[in-house]
């Protein structure tokens, strides 16, 4: 089960692999958006990482109390 944030930074992690891949095969490419895209990448990855954490604790305490009321 995905959410439509979880399909949204999975879409743009993509694009920005594209585009790194796209500049790294470039013949002139500049160094300083080269870091800026592998700064966003790291950045997207760490709140795609961060939300299923936080989403996977919410996903078990679900059904986990359930036992204990009755």
């Amino acid at each position: 089960m995905s959410s439509e944030y979880e399909k949204t930074v999975t879409r743009l992690i993509q694009e920005k692999l594209d585009e790194l891949e796209y500049l790294k095969k470039a013949e002139k490419w500049d160094n300083s958006h080269v870091q800026r895209l592998v700064a966003e990448i790291e950045t997207l990855e760490t709140l795609f990482e961060n939300y299923n954490l936080g989403m996977n604790y919410f996903r078990r305490a679900r059904g986990g109390r359930s036992g204990l009321r009755e």
